[in-house]
């Protein structure tokens, strides 16, 4: 197997079926941005890629571009946030929620540092929020994203809305400004044609 090789850090967002045994996962990573790639034998028992590889699943990934398709050759670091965030109902959902937005709104490959930073940090806040928090950070990282996308414009009103921060303090003032934030979610998803 010869080809470009790359470690990247990444976020396991759908994964399907791929021939006996083996599986698909679309991955949003770092350094490649949005792609599929197969990982031999990771549906079969003994694979040491199968837990690693399940949706919500965030960590380090080896990369092998082939001829025609990337390659899973080893991970590292990984954790499942969806069990990691086992009865909290609520936070689940909200990380599905999410992952569904980048699968239906991001297009091929390309590195977008500041959709990855967005994103990333969304996955390490989930678990200092109560519900109410989870709903304003769930707002931030889908107002980001569109806006990493070209969807949303950084306005005057919303551009101080756009650093990647998911501390306490830039959530209460997401709380404070919700509804014109809604808006601008709502028209920036309009303005796309994707929903």
């Amino acid at each position: 197997m010869s080809g470009h090789k790359i470690f990247a850090r990444g976020v396991v967002v759908r994964r399907a079926s791929a021939g006996e045994g083996s599986a698909r996962v679309l991955l949003y990573t770092d350094s490649a941005g949005l792609l599929w790639a197969h990982a031999q034998s990771a549906r079969e028992e003994r694979s040491q890629l199968r837990s690693h590889l399940q949706i919500g699943t965030r960590g380090k990934f080896s990369l092998v571009k082939g001829k025609d398709v990337w390659r899973v050759v080893g991970i590292a670091e990984t954790v499942n946030m969806h069990f990691a965030l086992e009865g909290r109902t609520h936070a689940q959902k909200t990380l599905q929620r999410v992952l569904l937005f980048v699968r239906q709104f991001v297009r091929g490959e390309g590195s977008d540092p500041y959709f990855f930073t967005v994103l990333w940090g969304f996955f390490n806040s989930l678990h200092a929020y109560d519900d109410e928090g989870l709903k304003d950070a769930e707002h931030a990282v889908v107002l980001r994203m569109l806006a990493a996308l070209g969807y949303v414009e950084g306005g005057e009103s919303i551009s101080r809305f756009l650093h990647p921060s998911y501390d306490k303090e830039t959530l209460a003032d997401f709380s404070k400004q919700r509804k014109t934030v809604l808006s601008v979610i709502n028209e920036g998803i309009t303005v796309s044609g994707l929903s």
